[in-house]
């Protein structure tokens, strides 16, 4: 193996690492359907957001489900893209370049001309109006790219870590035209999928929105005499918070219903029918069980009306 990422283990490091694995053995008891869709769900929401995607999680999942949604046609056809995308993990192999141009094609698919291609251009990680990376001539991009795979085939670091260091490297080479931000997360979920499968469903990237200026600083400050190793400890940090925020066991419907008023009293039955994964029958139900045991009330109208949770 020729090539090697500079980078050091640090403390915070191994520390986070043991973090990760201890919550990841008792997570398992926790995966079901419902929980897996309404992940992927957040996943999708968050990735795209990161990149200025204005699509709220409602929309996205109208989108999974094929209903018409009202917003710009591109935005719709990232979330599209992105689903398709995601879909593909359990067919990739995330040691293949051929694999990676696969993953890019369905993500950009409509996009941009070069979907599937490296760049024949310069580009550079933009953070708002500030590009705070210039990344390598396009000529070096293949060169670079087999020798980050190449290593990410032979190395013998955690996969934790080795998933953080693949991203950071690929971010730094920024090898497509477009789309590098969704692939290469989307390429950290595969990494890690192989060494536990609950990474397919773990909605890390809606924890990496959530710190978004944060994930660009990483970036940013990552490559001096410590290599990635600032941007190892970022996404360390929010694989950990991502596990210790989900539920410790899936929650009943009823449940979730109320998180949802909590988050929006004035919520319809449509709206909570399509974040939950139910029928509106399904919802309306739910809601007269809840109403008639005094945990809610609705007033004022039906249209423009609020739910008011009492207990």
């Amino acid at each position: 193996m020729s090539y090697q990422p500079p980078y050091i283990i640090t403390p915070k490091i191994t520390n986070l690492v043991a973090q990760i694995s201890e919550a990841v053995g008792g997570y398992y008891a926790q995966e079901n359907l419902r929980l897996h869709r309404a992940n992927r769900i957040k996943t999708i929401h968050g990735t795209l957001a990161i990149e200025g995607n204005t699509l709220s999680t409602e929309q996205v999942t109208a989108v999974l489900e094929g209903k018409p949604v009202i917003a710009p046609i591109n935005e719709v056809q990232e979330v599209r893209n992105a689903i398709k995308a995601y879909e593909l993990l359990d067919t990739l192999n995330p040691c293949k370049v051929e694999d990676l141009l696969k993953a890019h094609a369905a993500m950009e698919a409509g996009l941009i001309d070069e979907a599937g291609q490296f760049r024949k251009g310069g580009a550079g990680v933009v953070s708002g109006k500030t590009v705070i990376h210039y990344a390598p001539d396009a000529e070096r991009v293949p060169y670079l790219i087999n020798d980050l795979f190449e290593w990410l085939n032979a190395t013998e670091e955690h996969p934790l870590i080795a998933s953080c260091v693949f991203h950071y490297e690929f971010e730094f080479i920024h090898p497509f035209a477009d789309g590098n931000g969704r692939t290469g997360r989307l390429w950290q979920t595969l990494i890690l999928s192989r060494w536990r499968p609950i990474f397919k469903n773990l909605p890390i990237e809606n924890i990496v929105y959530k710190y978004q200026k944060e994930y660009y600083k990483a970036i940013a400050v990552s490559g001096g005499k410590d290599g990635c190793t600032p941007f190892i400890e970022f996404i360390l940090g929010v694989i950990a918070e991502t596990l210790t925020t989900q539920d410790a066991a899936p929650k009943t419907t009823q449940e979730l219903i109320l998180d949802e008023i909590r988050k929006n009293p004035q919520i319809t039955r449509i709206e909570l029918a399509a974040i939950i994964g139910i029928t509106p029958d399904g919802v309306k139900y739910h809601l007269q069980n809840l109403t008639k045991s005094g945990i809610i009330r609705h007033v004022g109208s039906t249209r423009r009306g609020e739910w008011i949770i009492c207990k």
